[in-house]
């Protein structure tokens, strides 16, 4: 009989429960969860079964610790609540991003294969194997300023073979949306 009144006082009582909630937990949809969790808790407990003084009472202080287990766990867990328009960050690339940057380096080893063979050994060497110039240098034969020259001359190919190439592609984009 005592759950029976106390159900029925949490749904006359509903709004009055909700806005308990709201007011610890400020947002009205926890705030329902809040007040559903106060009725399973009334179905369920096996502690209900004496009458009850003040039906009410009883069930705002239910939900008030209720609402403040919601806060405390959810400060626990960092999580703050997702609202309507926040944007869910994730730190993988999106598909697009992959696959955008697979295509340049497949535009940068077609580069590289356009660079004569002494060339791409030499900046491979120095941005790869990270080996310093004057060793390069002592390696090939030439000055280290002649690679310094070759490993300027060819990033800037490449920058420009690459960029080319994605200009072109958003043109080619452009294209077709029209």
């Amino acid at each position: 009989m005592a759950r029976q009144e106390l159900l029925r006082h949490l749904i006359d009582e509903r709004e009055m429960l909700l806005c308990d909630a709201m007011r610890i937990i400020g947002n009205r949809d926890r705030a329902e969860d809040v007040v559903q969790d106060a009725a399973m808790r009334c179905l369920n407990s096996k502690a209900i079964g004496v009458e009850i003084a003040s039906p009410r009472g009883f069930l705002r202080r239910i939900v008030r610790n209720l609402a403040l287990d919601h806060l405390r766990r959810e400060l626990r867990e960092g999580a703050a609540p997702l609202e309507p328009g926040d944007d869910l960050m994730c730190d993988k690339p999106t598909a697009e991003t992959q696959l955008q940057d697979s295509q340049r380096l497949r535009r940068l080893a077609e580069g590289l294969m356009k660079l004569p063979a002494r060339d791409t050994n030499i900046i491979f060497a120095h941005r790869l194997r990270v080996e310093s110039q004057k060793d390069i240098a002592q390696r090939f034969g030439l000055s280290p300023a002649r690679i310094n020259g070759i490993i300027t001359r060819s990033q800037k190919m490449l920058v420009a073979y690459v960029n080319a190439a994605d200009a072109n592609g958003m043109a080619d984009q452009s294209d077709a949306r029209q």
